[in-house]
């Protein structure tokens, strides 16, 4: 009995040290063919991280913030704030004008704008009918070889199929949109262009979220200053004031600044080129890259289908 016992002992013994040296020799030949392997699977996570880079490099976005500051005017007088404003932050003013007015009031405004002025075009009701008035402001201008921009600032409520189809048979390029929660800008398949706006007619708006936001999504905005608000007294001049130190805060950053609407048009009207072209670059690289990912998978297949068990 007590050789048997030793003999299973002895046994058990045997098949735990061949066992373990089995492992062990496992654990060496995986550990070596790991080794070969690496240099084939780091290419291959460095192509798939380069692929993936490079398809969200499709798309067009803005590396810098454009903040523009207009004014929904109604009389001449009007003009003066403007301008002091204009000369104390140092930006480019819009004039916002309401094409509802009287005719004759709306061509003295024009008349006496200053000539580098950009004036935007609007009506605070905007519809099929009030589009004429629209019309008639334009063929003033065109008679008083004044320029305006190709956005039209259309308020939110208004920002329908039908009336945005009505301006681009107007010959406007683009339009204002709304985004309370995140501010953006961009370029429709048509080639229209539109920005984000905020409208501001009392001192109880709070506008600081939608700055941050805007200098956040590097996006275009304008922010229109009722000068009828402010007259009255209901946007007081000391709110403005803050919202322009804010504007001006954030103008000093490297990646945003006060411009045009025409650089901001200007910007926009590329997108659809540059996508274009971003897209064309991706297919032909990723096509490369994706039979090189190919190739590296079967490398890696092949050495690790060496090991064995």
């Amino acid at each position: 009995m007590i050789v048997l016992a030793v003999v299973v002992v002895g046994a058990i013994a045997f098949m735990f040290y061949s066992d373990k040296t089995k492992k062990s020799e496992q654990t060496a030949a995986m550990q070596a063919l790991q080794e070969e392997a690496k240099p084939y699977e780091e290419e291959r996570e460095s192509l798939e991280t380069e692929l993936a880079d490079l398809e969200d490099g499709v798309f067009y976005a803005s590396e810098e913030a454009k903040t523009m500051v207009g004014f929904a005017v109604s009389e001449v007088s009007d003009l003066t704030y403007m301008e002091e404003l204009a000369e104390t932050y140092d930006f480019p003013p819009v004039l916002v004008l309401d094409c509802v007015m009287d005719l004759e009031d709306a061509e003295e405004l024009i008349d006496a704008a200053d000539a580098d002025w950009e004036i935007m075009l609007y009506v605070s009701d905007f519809s099929e009918e009030t589009n004429d008035s629209v019309l008639s402001v334009m063929d003033y201008m065109e008679t008083a070889a004044r320029g305006y921009t190709g956005v039209f600032f259309l308020r939110n409520d208004f920002s329908t199929d039908e009336n945005i189809r009505l301006l681009k048979e107007d010959g406007f390029t683009g339009y204002t949109v709304y985004n309370s929660d995140s501010p953006d800008a961009g370029q429709m398949d048509d080639g229209t262009v539109y920005f984000d706006y905020s409208y501001l007619s009392t001192s109880g708006t709070s506008v600081g979220s939608r700055i941050s936001a805007m200098y956040r999504n590097k996006a275009a905005m304008i922010y229109v200053l009722d000068m009828e608000s402010i007259n009255a007294g209901t946007l007081s001049k000391d709110y403005v004031t803050d919202l322009m130190d804010k504007l001006q805060e954030y103008a000093e950053y490297d990646d945003c600044s006060f411009s045009t609407v025409a650089d901001v048009v200007a910007e926009l009207s590329q997108i659809n080129a540059i996508e274009e072209k971003n897209q064309t670059d991706y297919e032909e690289r990723a096509a490369e890259m994706e039979e090189r990912i190919d190739e590296l998978s079967d490398m890696i297949h092949e050495i690790y289908s060496r090991m064995e068990y």
